[in-house]
């Protein structure tokens, strides 16, 4: 992808340079205002086009919904593939796990920005779309915690499934952590979160 500023200078775009555009603004504009507030004519402004051009990507709000929560979920789904590939330990998955999504916030802080909302935004029209993200995490994440405890590799008084779930909620802390006036490196953050997440396991 082009440099923001560059592709952003230009007049005419091929179709698809501009929907990447539009959709670049957008993630900047969700971040910014909300999954609840940001609209069309935000992403024109980011976007110096006309609100028409942004309708002409996006035919209505729900459509604009729609595109930017597939980003976010084609992102979190992207960190999950990655971190649990099957190579090494399941603590050497989980330490991916976490300096992966802990490079994202820093490296893509809106896409992090839009998911820590969405993961907390119990309204009609976005949760059910969340919890099916979520089903899908821990679809992924349990198995491998499942192998390890039925090898003898890992011992922990919560579940499987349980252990999951714990490892799809350290972004709050992480947010927070990252956010702070004096920022921690990110090397701080991904020690203390793994300490965090694994304190249920004993390695056996």
């Amino acid at each position: 992808m082009e440099p923001r500023a560059e592709i952003r200078r230009r007049t005419r775009l091929s179709p698809e340079a501009r929907r990447d555009q539009l959709m670049e603004c957008a993630i900047e504009v969700f971040s910014r205002r909300g999954i609840g507030r940001a609209g069309h004519a935000e992403i024109a402004e980011q976007a110096k086009v006309s609100v028409a051009t942004v309708f002409n990507y996006f035919n209505t709000r729900e459509d604009l919904v729609d595109e930017v929560l597939a980003e976010i979920e084609g992102f979190v789904q992207q960190i999950l593939e990655q971190a649990y590939n099957g190579q090494g330990s399941v603590r050497d998955s989980i330490h991916r796990h976490v300096k992966l999504f802990v490079d994202a916030a820093y490296d893509k802080p809106d896409h992090a920005s839009i998911w820590l909302e969405w993961s907390s935004s119990v309204r009609e029209e976005v949760w059910p779309r969340y919890t099916r993200l979520l089903d899908k995490a821990l679809e992924r994440i349990a198995p491998h915690l499942q192998a390890a405890m039925d090898s003898g590799e890992i011992q922990s008084v919560l579940s499987a499934q349980d252990l999951a779930r714990s490892l799809t909620g350290f972004g709050y802390v992480m947010m927070q952590m990252i956010n702070q006036p004096q920022r921690p490196s990110r090397e701080e953050v991904t020690d203390f979160l793994f300490k965090y997440v694994t304190a249920p396991l004993q390695v056996v």
